[in-house]
């Protein structure tokens, strides 16, 4: 899976969760993946789908998946 593909990917908690899995594959475009896992999580969190069920695909916490979900500060980059 390249970061192209994960961008393709329509449902947002799934692009989230290949986002994420790629970061951890120590990925050369991990600060872009982060921004897509974010967005991605924003979207499923602004359709309405529940927090509890988005945290448990992407197998974190809610407390985390709030934090994924927050925009990077200007610091992070």
């Amino acid at each position: 899976m390249t970061y192209d593909d994960v961008l393709q990917v329509t449902d947002p908690v799934e692009r989230a969760r290949l986002a994420d899995q790629l970061m951890w594959a120590d990925h050369p475009r991990r600060l872009e993946l982060r921004t897509v896992r974010g967005i991605a999580l924003r979207e499923a969190l602004d359709r309405g789908l529940d927090a509890d069920d988005i945290a448990s695909r992407l197998v974190v916490t809610v407390a985390d998946l709030a934090w994924m979900a927050a925009p990077a500060s200007p610091a992070a980059a």
